[in-house]
């Protein structure tokens, strides 16, 4: 099988990258599922147990850093395998937890820091290095990880929980990562080719200013950028079904409604992929940061079955397209050489995000019993992002108005 840029080994470590994210992300929305059962036993709120799902965010994000660096090394493969173990040791020390605390750490350290921080950064960053023609797809099919975990476990757990309790659940969930994901983890054996310069790539030149501004000046922008969407994008993917729940909607359906919500978010992830090859990444990112805002404030005040239910298709389709975009704005914009580094910045911002969107929202809902605030908390969070994604628009489209050097 060939194995240059765009070939089929190169879709094969697209394919095989999505798997092996999706099943060590699974652990994300096993918590949501467990929740209330989880908080029943230890006798606590939904907002403190959120905080299990806040350590992991923040534990894989700063820790992708290091595993980027240790990608750049060693290669994807070494990363990938202590990702699984790492995830797999999680699941079964969470089902024999004595306190919501050790579980809090648990989930910070085991799924985070060793766990799910060697499923983003490094298996994002290796894609860009496959792909030159259709990276904005081979991203998004890679970031479309979340979206399938979503769609498929939440499902098998709910079945599990009811059968065997929610500690059984985490036990199996152990075996199944070691199962699939060391296997898995040979496609990465074959290092990335040296991918071809093609149009929009950056210079190699630190100093070359990106939209008329310093680089690191853009990155630290993009990374307050992705605080904001993160936030908003959170609070559905931990609370909906809780959300659905006090609105007198049944366990069953709940669940089915956030599985909705990540296939749909899969698949528009898919399809923004392919807009993005056409219109660019940062365009692409504003269109998609507009659409969550949209749908998050519509979730807020949504009082039904059937609303919630369209609500989460439309959540799904602008979330689905926002993370994809960060990597190829950074393989676009800035130069390659440091590439890893600057996508495990924008990462670890990201999960800054993702940690403080569920407790929040928790934390409301413990205090008022609605989750409307909250929610709307997201909202304002996401106009933010939308201000400066809109502004290092114009700066672009001004950069493309300007007379070229000849």
């Amino acid at each position: 099988m060939a194995r240059g840029p765009d070939s089929g080994y190169a879709w094969l470590v697209a394919v095989a990258s999505v798997a092996l994210a999706s099943v060590g992300g699974g652990s994300y929305f096993l918590i949501a599922v467990a929740m209330q059962p989880i908080a029943a036993e230890f006798e606590i709120g939904t907002g403190p147990l959120s905080l299990a799902y806040s350590m992991a965010m923040l534990g894989m994000g700063f820790g992708g850093i290091a595993a980027g660096a240790i990608a750049d090394r060693r290669g994807v493969v070494w990363t990938a395998v202590i990702g699984v173990l790492g995830v797999a040791a999680g699941a079964y020390a969470v089902s024999g937890s004595e306190s919501s605390t050790g579980l809090v750490l648990t989930y910070g350290v085991a799924f985070g820091l060793l766990g799910n921080a060697a499923f983003v950064t490094p298996l994002y960053a290796n894609i860009t290095r496959w792909f030159a023609r259709h990276r904005g797809l081979a991203v998004a099919i890679v970031a479309s990880s979340q979206a399938l975990g979503g769609t498929y476990w939440p499902p098998i757990y709910r079945w599990a929980i009811d059968q065997w309790g929610w500690r059984a659940t985490y036990e199996g969930y152990a075996l199944a990562v070691l199962l699939i994901g060391l296997p898995l983890c040979l496609v990465f054996r074959q290092p990335p080719p040296e991918a071809p310069v093609v149009a929009g790539d950056a210079a190699h030149d630190d100093e070359k200013p990106v939209f008329g501004l310093a680089p690191n000046f853009v990155l630290g922008l993009l990374c307050l950028a992705i605080i904001g969407c993160c936030i908003a994008m959170s609070m559905p993917m931990v609370h909906l079904v809780n959300h659905a729940q006090h609105l007198d909607v049944g366990a069953t359906r709940a669940t089915l409604m956030l599985s909705l919500l990540m296939a749909v978010s899969g698949i528009a992830r898919l399809s923004w992929g392919a807009v993005m090859d056409r219109i660019g990444a940062l365009q692409t990112l504003f269109i998609t940061s507009a659409l969550q805002a949209t749908a998050l404030a519509m979730m807020a005040v949504a009082t039904t079955e059937l609303s919630l239910f369209a609500v989460a298709v439309f959540f799904g389709l602008g979330f689905g397209g926002l993370l994809p975009c960060y990597p190829v704005v950074l393989r676009d914009y800035f130069p390659l050489a440091g590439l890893g580094w600057r996508v495990g910045m924008v990462v670890a911002f990201g999960t800054i995000g993702m940690a403080l969107g569920p407790p929040i929202a928790g934390g409301v809902f413990d205090q008022t019993g609605s989750y409307g605030m909250g929610f709307g908390v997201g909202v304002a969070a996401n106009v933010g992002n939308l201000v400066i994604i809109g502004a290092l628009n114009l700066r672009r489209r001004r950069d493309l108005a300007l007379p070229q050097p000849a």
